[in-house]
């Protein structure tokens, strides 16, 4: 969960507990990256980067334009590159276990790099073609994640509609598309009880399964106060442009109503709307949270962990 909830102590705990983490880089600074990296080495955790994206196009740039308008704003700097290239290096300096892409795959060198570093290679993927893509290039496992899952949808392509099949039809058609040569699959959205996790180890290919939103409570999360408020008060998830300018799922907010339709904008639609986010300014709130939010508990890592997993199994 980037921007803040994943914490170096969550990783740790999760791992403390039996399970495994990921330190959610995607966002972070090149130096605040360094740091979680630094405050995990020694340990089993992996880490979690976005990968590039090309430039919007200028239909996109031209709402980009109009809105920073509207806020009144200059039109900000941006980083298509999300670090990528040095966040990785120093994942495979710190000893991270996994290296794990988002919003694409790694290409050939980069996976021959992490493996002889002794670390494994996964992606998420949100389609059978983007799966089919990521086992071309030689990743070792891929992440399935269906649309009731919190925070990005990590679609490859910003301006693309993402597939909105439920998590188990598209479990199912990744698995179909991988049947020649199959690939560990974990699972992703909307996990929130021992049963849902249950059930999804039991589908074909499954071998593990991810639970970000879950977490958001935590004691060990670094969600902020305001967030945690805004959860604890429940409310509508909903997947949409309109909190990033790429599809995520969070807190509906009156200018996500105000906004359905709300075309492609990431990188650009956070730093427009950042002054008034400081200032916590709930029709803009960022509050990314998967489906089910009244079944979010807080407690430790490890009680929620326990909360998730039958016989002890993380």
């Amino acid at each position: 969960m980037a921007g803040g909830p994943t914490t170096p102590r969550s990783v740790l705990a999760a791992s403390a507990a039996g399970s495994f983490g990921a330190l959610a880089l995607g966002t972070a600074s090149l130096e605040a990256a360094r740091e979680q990296i630094e405050a995990c080495e020694g340990e089993h955790f992996g880490v979690n980067l976005f990968c590039p994206q090309k430039p919007l196009g200028e239909d996109s740039m031209a709402a980009v334009r109009a809105m920073a308008e509207s806020e009144g704003v200059e039109v900000p700097s941006v980083d298509y590159s999300n670090g990528w290239e040095d966040k990785l290096q120093l994942a495979l300096d710190g000893g991270a276990a996994v290296l794990w892409s988002m919003f694409g795959t790694f290409s050939l060198g980069e996976i021959s790099r992490i493996h002889a570093a002794g670390a494994e290679a996964w992606t998420t993927v949100t389609s059978p073609e983007e799966a089919i893509a990521a086992a071309k290039a030689g990743v070792d496992a891929l992440c399935v994640q269906g649309p009731e899952a919190g925070g990005h949808r990590g679609v490859w392509d910003a301006e693309a509609e993402p597939d909105w099949r439920p998590l188990p039809e598209l479990v199912a058609a990744v698995y179909a598309a991988l049947s020649d040569a199959p690939l560990p699959l974990i699972v992703a959205g909307g996990l929130r009880t021992s049963e849902d996790v249950a059930q999804a180890l039991s589908w074909p290919g499954v071998e593990a399964a991810s639970c970000g939103s879950a977490f958001l409570l935590a004691e060990e999360a670094g969600t902020s106060t305001f967030n945690r408020e805004l959860l604890a008060g429940g409310g509508k998830s909903v997947s949409t442009r309109a909190f990033s300018g790429r599809f995520a799922r969070g807190l509906e907010t009156e200018f996500t109503r105000a906004h359905p339709k709300m075309p492609p904008m990431y990188p650009f639609l956070n730093p427009i709307l950042k002054p008034r986010r400081q200032e916590k300014d709930a029709a803009v709130a960022y509050c990314l949270v998967g489906e089910q939010v009244e079944k979010i508990n807080g407690g430790s890592v490890a009680e929620i962990l326990r909360c998730l997993c039958q016989n002890g199994q993380h």
